[in-house]
């Protein structure tokens, strides 16, 4: 509305990933790409962009720690679909609002939408109150809007299943028809913000206002002021107006105290013995290729970074990977802690891959020997599956180092332990 260029990002799993619908990040059908055409063709400018971060499989057990990799350094608005990948686990709950929190103390404050999708596959696994119920907790507390399909598809689905089958690739898949709806329901939430903000500064209605000029007694009654273009972004087009005086904004208004990201986290309690601790997510991946971890590290550790052929799809990060089969084998990753949780993002994979007993490392922080947390890859599930496990709580805020030990039998090989990344909050 000002004339400028918009940036939107898209974090999410195998839906906003397009698998289903074209398999492309980009793909025309897919929601993200009709959600930008949408805009460019309401707002069109040369310089407007859409990155897609998507992965496929992924949650916010990733997310919540390396959202930053999947985002520019500068961005406008990003739209969070994560409603059918994340479980009901505190931990993942934790993780998402970890992801949301960091997200909005981003010093280029981008706007965030929180996008669901219903999934009939997510039903059968929770009932009503699936992911999304835990979603609206965080969505409440840092507010931040929730839209989904769910109250469009989920009366029909629940009187009649095969309803809505004509909208999904499977059980949890969108097909080109699902993702049409999902970007309507995101495109007419953003008309409504459009014309209330469009009415607002026309000096129609009030609703944001007071809000954007303070105290100020008298409002203004047409949109230079508001929609001026004052400070123009690199490559935008001059606004209508820019001459007009800014509304000159004082932050220190009761009301903007409203606007900022919560003092305390959802769980922070007043008698909590611990002082809190602000949240700084940092994250050492597998799958970072701007800055990988130097092959210095791996030298003689028996340790070794495994990549994707190049050309070949990298959607997921199980592609890439640390591992290692020769017991004792020591890796050792310099980390920074913020709020001070560590934790190992390790591929679980079938006993039938791996076999009965799989293969095993200790990791522990620092010289903390004493407080090392051993994990295996083992598991009974279907197929190979990213899972975080905590390993330390309350580290001291600063740089740290975490060190992991393959087990067992010096001389013996194991089946391959692949650690996916380190992270902190």
């Amino acid at each position: 509305m000002t004339g400028q260029p918009l940036t939107v990002s898209i974090l999410g799993g195998s839906v906003s990933a397009c698998h289903g619908a074209g398999d492309d990040p980009l793909a025309s059908r897919c929601y993200p790409s009709r959600f930008f055409q949408w805009w460019n063709s309401i707002f069109p400018h040369p310089a407007s962009e859409l990155t897609n971060g998507a992965m496929r499989r992924i949650n916010s057990d990733y997310f919540g720690f390396c959202n930053a990799h999947h985002i520019p350094d500068n961005v406008d608005l990003i739209i969070i679909e994560l409603d059918v990948d994340d479980a009901t686990s505190e931990q993942s709950f934790e993780n998402f609002e970890l992801l949301v929190r960091s997200i909005l103390m981003r010093p280029d404050q981008p706007a965030v939408i929180m996008l669901g999708h219903f999934s009939p596959q997510t039903h059968q696994t929770y009932a009503f109150a699936g992911p999304d119920h835990w979603h609206n907790i965080v969505a409440q507390f840092y507010d931040v809007p929730h839209i989904s399909t769910k109250p469009i598809l989920y009366p029909n689905y629940i009187s009649d299943p095969t309803s809505i089958q004509k909208y999904y690739a499977d059980p949890v898949l969108l097909n080109p028809n699902g993702h049409e709806i999902l970007a309507d329901v995101l495109i007419a939430y953003l008309q409504t913000q459009i014309c209330s903000a469009w009415n607002a500064g026309t000096g129609r209605t009030v609703d944001i206002l007071p809000v954007l000029a303070g105290d100020a007694p008298k409002q203004p009654t047409d949109a230079r002021g508001l929609f001026g273009g004052i400070g123009q972004r690199k490559g935008a087009a001059a606004g209508a107006g820019s001459e007009g005086t800014a509304i000159d904004l004082d932050m220190s208004n009761a009301v903007y105290a409203q606007m900022r990201v919560p003092q305390s986290r959802i769980n922070t309690r007043t008698n909590d013995a611990r002082p809190f601790e602000e949240v700084a997510p940092y994250c050492v991946s597998a799958n970072d290729l701007i800055n990988p971890l130097p092959p210095s590290l791996f030298f003689g550790s028996g340790w070794h970074a495994f990549h994707p052929s190049t050309g070949s799809s990298s959607l997921q990060t199980s592609a890439h990977y640390w591992y290692s089969t020769l017991p004792t084998s020591k890796i050792r990753i310099p980390m920074k802690v913020g709020a001070g949780d560590i934790g190992i993002y390790y591929l679980r994979e079938p006993r039938r891959d791996v076999g009965q007993e799989g293969s095993t490392v200790e990791c522990w922080v620092d010289d903390n020997y004493g407080g090392a947390r051993q994990i295996s890859n083992a598991a009974d599930i279907g197929e190979a599956t990213p899972t975080l496990e905590l390993i330390d709580h309350f580290v001291t805020r600063g740089s740290h180092f975490v060190e992991c030990q393959l087990m067992g039998e010096e001389g013996r090989s194991v089946p391959a332990f692949k650690i996916m990344g380190i992270f902190s909050s």
